[in-house]
């Protein structure tokens, strides 16, 4: 049979990169009709588990399963502080080693001897990612961090999570297998993102081992957690159903005082999974989740002057606010959030050359969040003194829902010389959320001397309300090439965003309504070109795009009439280029890296004379150089290491927008000024050791260090935030070295900021500054079986 492929011949492109991805694309689908060109070229294996032999007969008995998700595979268990393999920077199951962008991967043990509550927490030790940049305390109640000097949004499983902040989805570590990270722009895979890069959460799923482990932990500000993760095979009587299910159990519930006076933390969720192993090559797993947070802990901010400048407060106190302090008001305080998903998860293999991957999710958030904050007054600006703190009051209502759907095919084939492993896939996801806010009226003063915190504040009724829905259809290709030791990888994507809903404003005399349409339409690309040596050296270049869709402001154009046209996306290019070193037989993996990121189409005011207000132009311009360096490695059984350096040159390169001085009451140029929340330099390391013999035989210790660069605290860069050096430890025990009859039962005791150093992380300007936390001691107590 002879099979046609037709080439189109035609002029040039204007764009050299989407002709090289065209006909890349174009010779690829080519050699996947052809049979003659699909010669054989067998997936990447990992060591067969335990409890994945197949009853069946099929093959060696190795699962589709067991090679994704099992310990070792792309989206399965770290062994130790080291992945090997991974899909967040591919799709693909692909080593490290041999991706031309840098990749962090925080696994479970990772987690646990850091003992990180949140996400945010799990990320500390991750040169390039900028966490807490809300305060110590804020990160209990969102997951907001900066990588690369940008916002990053999250991803569960490959698949976005809703953003926002009163119900946003927030994912407990504990459910979490790991957290891969990609670093630099990443939309040719994911549709809209930042150009930091985007955090990709790895659920647990169940395992054909049986499994159980239960723990409690106390310490912290007055907190107790505990939680449960059980599983195994589903057995059964019936011959043809042996071995072909198993369930997971995850739950977890905490509760205690938040970290600043009067606030509390609580939560409790419930996590359940059950995997279809049909066959060796076919799995279907299905995730529920169920989660309450009544109490989110604190998300205010103090002013500049009280926090990283001493402030005069009046009847002889000068000094700083403690780091316990509160701001609000207890009759109006409310973070209310209540989550619900269903998501599965499907894989098929046809053959060792073609693998079918899908997953969709289902989520729903509801949030009631009501705060009495420090305002953005000038009373709390560079001049501030004496002991009342301005404020005002704000309150939302927000419902969301969230269906996400990503389904991809990878096919291995040869074309003479050159393995190819090509990916196809479309993704698709609808948010839509329905908001109803109030105003910011002042609220009265609070005499930080002699705090009131039962003022009876009126809470202001409702003024608007918002039904926005948002949908974005990608379809991505994607080539990685390999000759020898040369891997060349190709990827495009082409994306249709919408935007659209109304918005109703009520005031005394009435109403007004704003309907929203904002499409946007993008093309990303990606290519990337490396060497892995024998020695296992792997320099690499690599380009990469991003774009994100801008929603508001229109943009002047007399083609549009008076209301003028949606600006267009905001985009995103990356140069990196980098070494990897992966000494063979060791578990050790170096990375270095340098990278150009630019962020254009940024909009700012339309201030051109004879024109009318409310326009904005498209100008803005982002600049970023830096330098990384990440180390991981296993060195021995007992000993694991983590290191980590970045430093960052980040300034606004073109901006035809002011901001205000507020030291001398002027406007200046936005041009040449820095971004506020992102040190210019983050230094780390951790460090564990376990005894292997001897009397302390059990006994595993270790610590961190954590260096978080000055960082500039207002858009006018007038001030500093001072750097800070925190000490972090941690010390576990297995249990059955002092008693056998305690198999199973292991202690283990995490200070964070050990030697409990007062520092502020970060500021959005003089009015909004925001405390890391404390020192902070947790003891907790772990059975498994």
């Amino acid at each position: 049979m002879i099979h046609y492929c037709p080439c189109a011949a035609g002029p040039a492109s204007a764009h050299p990169f989407r002709t090289v991805l065209g006909l890349a694309l174009l010779s690829t689908t080519c050699a996947i009709l052809s049979p003659s060109a699909a010669s054989a070229q067998t997936a990447p294996t990992t060591d067969i588990e335990l409890g994945e032999l197949s009853v069946t007969g099929e093959g060696a008995g190795r699962s589709l399963g067991g090679t994704l998700y099992g310990p070792g595979g792309a989206s399965g268990a770290v062994p130790g502080y080291v992945a090997s393999r991974s899909t967040v920077a591919t799709k693909t199951d692909t080593p490290i080693i041999e991706t031309a962008q840098s990749i962090s991967v925080i696994g479970r043990k990772q987690i646990e001897d850091q003992n990180a509550l949140t996400v945010n927490q799990a990320l500390r030790y991750t040169p390039g990612v900028t966490t807490e940049q809300r305060g110590g305390a804020g990160s209990t109640r969102l997951e907001q961090f900066l990588i690369r000097g940008f916002n990053a949004p999250i991803f569960l499983d490959g698949m976005a999570l809703i953003a926002g902040r009163d119900a946003n989805a927030t994912i407990d570590p504990y459910r979490l297998e790991r957290v891969d990270v990609i670093k630099g722009p990443a939309s040719v895979l994911y549709g809209q993102s930042g150009p930091g890069g985007i955090v990709n959460l790895v659920s647990k799923i169940p395992q054909f081992v049986r499994h159980g482990e239960v723990f409690v932990q106390g310490g912290g500000f007055n907190e107790v957690r505990g939680g449960v993760d059980v599983g195994g095979p589903i057995q059964s009587e019936v011959p043809w159903l042996a071995d072909q299910f198993a369930y997971r159990i995850v739950g977890s519930g905490w509760n205690g005082d938040g970290p600043v006076d009067t606030t509390r933390v609580e939560r409790a969720f419930v996590n359940p999974s059950v995997t279809w192993r049909a066959s060796t090559d076919t799995q279907l797993t299905i995730i529920g989740n169920y989660q309450r947070d009544p109490f989110s802990g604190f998300y205010g901010g103090f002013p500049a002057v009280g926090t990283v400048f001493p402030r005069d407060f009046g009847n002889g106190v000068i000094g700083r606010l403690p780091v316990n302090f509160y701001d609000g008001d207890k009759s109006v305080e409310r973070s209310d959030r209540t989550q619900a998903s269903i998501e599965y998860l499907f894989d098929h293999r046809f053959n060792e050359n073609l693998r079918f991957h899908s997953a969709g999710r289902y989520l729903r958030t509801q949030g009631d969040y009501r705060s009495v904050y420090s305002a953005f007054n000038p009373r709390n600006g560079p001049f501030a003194s004496g002991p009342l703190l301005p404020r005002a009051v704000i309150g939302n209502v927000v419902a969301a829902e969230a269906y996400t759907m990503d389904s991809n095919v990878v096919a291995n084939f040869d074309t003479g010389p050159i393995a190819h492993t090509a990916l196809l896939g479309v993704d698709h996801r609808t948010f839509s959320t329905r908001t109803s806010g109030t105003p910011f009226p002042n609220a009265p003063d609070l005499n930080v001397l002699a705090p009131n915190y039962a003022m009876n504040i009126p809470f202001p009724a409702f003024t608007t309300t918002s039904r926005v829905d948002a949908q974005q259809t990608g379809v991505y290709f994607q080539d990685q090439m390999k000759v020898d030791g040369l891997i060349l990888t190709l990827g495009g994507r082409y994306d249709v965003a919408r935007q659209s809903g109304p918005t109703r404003s009520f005031t005394a005399t009435g109403s007004t309504l704003t309907l929203q349409d904002a499409p946007s339409d993008a093309f990303t690309g990606r290519a990337s070109l490396l060497y892995l040596f024998p020695s296992g050296v792997a320099p690499y270049v690599s380009y990469s795009q991003a774009f994100e869709p801008i929603v508001a402001g229109r943009v002047f154009d007399t083609a549009f009439g008076t209301v003028g046209r949606i600006p267009d996306p905001q985009l995103s290019d990356q140069y990196e280029a980098g070494i990897k070193y992966q000494p063979p037989g060791t578990d050790i993996l170096l990375t270095a890296s340098v990278f150009d990121i630019r962020q254009s189409n940024r909009t700012t005011a339309d201030t051109t004379l004879g024109r009318p207000t409310g326009f904005v132009l498209q100008t803005g311009e982002v600049s970023v150089q830096g330098v990384e360096f990440e180390a991981r490695a296993n060195l021995t059984e007992g000993v694991t290491l983590i290191g980590g350096f970045s430093l960052l040159d980040i300034r606004n390169v073109r901006d035809d927008g002011r901001t205000a001085n507020d030291l001398t009451g002027q406007t200046v140029p936005l041009q040449g000024q820095r971004p506020v929340l992102v040190p210019d330099t983050t230094a780390s390391l951790l460090a564990t050791y376990r005894f292997l013999d001897g009397p302390l035989l059990g006994l595993e210790f270790g610590g961190g260090v954590r260096y978080l660069g000055p960082s500039w605290g207002d858009a006018a860069n007038t001030f500093k935030v001072p750097e800070s050096v925190l000490v972090d430890a941690t010390a576990s025990y297995d249990l059955r070295n002092l008693d056998p009859t305690l198999a199973g039962f292991s202690v283990q005791v995490n200070a964070t900021n050990l030697l409990d150093e007062t520092y502020v992380s970060g500021c959005n300007g003089y009015t909004s500054c925001y405390y890391g936390l404390p020192r902070t001691i947790y003891a907790t107590l772990r059975y498994r079986w």
